[in-house]
């Protein structure tokens, strides 16, 4: 039987494998900026009711703080130990799939999705009305209106989110490009040759492993960080509505990277 070949270094080929899974992604952040309108108004409740926090009202919840605060410690640690081994995956797999052109396009598409993301994060900077720029706001405006850390303080956790939320512009449109590179590689192959399509479930399965233990810790720095100014409000009732709406945005964003890791395999069994 003779298959059709597809040079492996074909740039264009690619694309058919990130497509799916950046319109995915794309869809998930379109939809929270535009339907996630309350979301702002719920940081002006956190900072209304922390701002009139106290030292009499730290004494009754310092160890709540603390506790939460080094939960968010430990999360963000365990996030970048675990970003940094699917980076080196990537880096590993890509690096022996791809060369030339391909190799180009690949950066090319990863550099211009952290541009474009970020450029709309810098133009929206000034608005009070971005449910994206919420997820930050909510808790480091209710951290800095509260009084109970000084400038270096929240220059320092400023300092750790920008890394954070860079890392996390990052890491997804790079195990998107790695997905298709991985497909791209080994639909050139006859399909007759089992020993290639057993290279090419294990990559993928590896990068599906990385890419939801990306997206676990993720999500529990997400919801983490959301929970840590909460314990500065000394409204049990208030803090546990608030608890509950946050906890609700953590998972929007768990179904929203679940369904782009979903867009990236689906392709595979139609190769």
């Amino acid at each position: 039987m003779v298959f059709k070949q597809i040079p492996s270094n074909e740039p264009l080929y690619c694309l058919r494998f990130v497509i799916p899974p950046f319109c995915a992604l794309i869809l998930g952040k379109v939809l929270f900026e535009l339907l996630a309108f309350g979301f702002p108004e719920l940081t002006q409740v956190m900072i209304e009711n922390v701002s009139a926090f106290d030292q009499k009202s730290l004494i009754a919840t310092e160890f709540g703080e603390i506790r939460s605060r080094l939960l968010w410690i430990t999360s963000v640690v365990v996030y970048l130990f675990v970003c940094v081994g699917f980076a080196a995956f990537i880096w590993q797999t890509s690096t022996r799939i791809l060369f030339g052109k391909t190799l180009l396009l690949c950066i090319g598409i990863v550099v211009f999705s952290v541009i474009l993301e970020m450029v709309y994060l810098l133009f929206i900077a000034e608005s009070s009305t971005s449910p994206l720029l919420s997820i930050f706001d909510f808790t480091y405006s209710s951290l800095t209106v509260s009084g109970v850390y000084t400038e270096h303080e929240l220059l320092v956790i400023k300092i750790v989110m920008d890394i954070v939320n860079f890392i996390a512009f990052l890491v997804a449109p790079l195990g998107i490009v790695a997905g298709g590179c991985i497909m791209m590689k080994y639909s050139n192959v006859p399909k007759l040759q089992l020993a290639h399509l057993r290279d090419q479930s294990r990559l993928m399965k590896e990068l599906l492993t990385g890419g939801s233990a990306v997206m676990v810790i993720g999500i529990i720095h997400m919801k983490l960080w959301f929970h840590w100014p909460l314990d500065l409000i000394t409204d049990t009732e208030l803090r546990e509505e608030l608890a509950a709406i946050t906890s609700v945005i953590s998972q929007y964003w768990g179904v929203a990277y679940t369904l782009t890791m979903v867009a990236l395999y689906l392709p595979l069994p139609f190769i």
